[in-house]
């Protein structure tokens, strides 16, 4: 297997486990285990990563890249927005207006919780032209320019423990650069340029950054955070610190070269079974684990690998029906 293909396949199927995990577990923490467990596990930006990494700059025609790329998710995500509300509608007694509310409300709202990233996600495909014109015109010191006019944006909220902030962060001077659009642009650069292959003194700063961002810069405001009840800004995903680990799990995790065969074959299915199980987990979760197994004393272990396993065996046997491209 190619190694730069395979540790992309890697880190899906860990960005996958890191949504599961973070998902199924909350719901049995309180709220300071849950910040300490968000602090550490990964997010679905992971996901925005290895778009940027995998897509960007964009081969061929606009036009074709656009077709091929929304008539990939749309379908899934369509019909997994409908199965979400039917369920809705029956276990939580809606009436049909409610229902059909929440279905005409589906270009502008999600239907279920992990869908805000889909939207996002569009929002990206949107954008991908544009943005690989840039780059295939631009050098990598223009990328680097807007990668750390992104990562200050993601400095700003920690002001406030400091100074007097008034401001709202879009109406300062880097509102331009405030959003998860960074990610994509952080997945390409740490892909087309690859940690390893730079200078060592370039390695060692860079490690160094990282680590104080990612893990000494957590510890020394989470006691602050207790004190002003501010607790969610450590696991924001547009907070710096949360930038940090992003970048440390893409890098560590795209550097693998190889692991056993039978390691390897089953990465590379899970890898293509992730988009499905991304939309379906939250259901399992909610209307199979939860009743099935919250009143056990293992829940908080058995609840993450139990959505896990329903959900792939879910996708993969849809994945052998004609209704593949439409549910995965």
């Amino acid at each position: 297997m190619n190694q730069r293909i395979f540790g992309i396949d890697l880190l899906r199927v860990v960005a996958m486990i890191f949504v599961i995990i973070d998902h199924s577990i909350a719901y049995y923490l309180d709220a300071g285990d849950v910040t300490m467990m968000r602090i550490i596990v990964g997010d679905s930006v992971l996901f925005f990563m290895i778009s940027g990494a995998v897509l960007l700059p964009i081969k061929g025609d606009s036009n074709a890249f656009l077709i091929k790329r929304f008539h990939r998710i749309i379908p899934p995500f369509l019909i997994w927005s409908i199965v979400y509300l039917l369920l809705a509608w029956h276990f939580e007694d809606w009436t049909l207006g409610e229902l059909w509310k929440e279905v005409y409300s589906l270009p502008l709202k999600p239907s279920f919780t992990a869908a805000w990233f889909m939207y996002v996600l569009m929002g990206f495909y949107l954008i991908a032209p544009i943005m690989s014109v840039w780059l295939k015109n631009t050098s990598r010191r223009w990328v680097e320019y807007a990668l750390v006019l992104w990562a200050l944006s993601t400095m700003i909220p920690y002001a406030s423990y400091y100074v007097e902030f008034p401001q709202d962060i879009h109406d300062t001077m880097l509102s331009p650069f405030v959003g998860y659009l960074g990610y994509m642009l952080l997945g390409y650069y740490l892909y087309r340029y690859p940690l390893h292959e730079e200078s060592r003194r370039y390695r060692l700063i860079a490690w160094t950054v990282l680590i104080l961002l990612a893990v000494a810069l957590p510890i020394r405001l989470y006691f602050f955070t207790e004190k002003y009840g501010l607790t969610y800004m450590l696991y924001d995903d547009l907070h710096i610190n949360v930038v940090a680990y992003m970048a440390i799990y893409f890098v560590l995790i795209t550097q693998v070269k190889s692991l056993p065969k039978w390691i390897e074959k089953g990465v590379s299915r899970l890898a293509k079974l992730s988009f499905g199980i991304y939309l379906c987990h939250t259901a399992i979760f909610e209307y199979v684990v939860i009743p099935n197994f919250s009143q056990s004393q293992w829940a908080i272990f058995i609840a993450p690998v139990a959505t896990l396993l329903c959900s792939a065996v879910i996708i993969y046997l849809l994945s052998l029906t004609p209704m593949k491209r439409y549910v995965c």
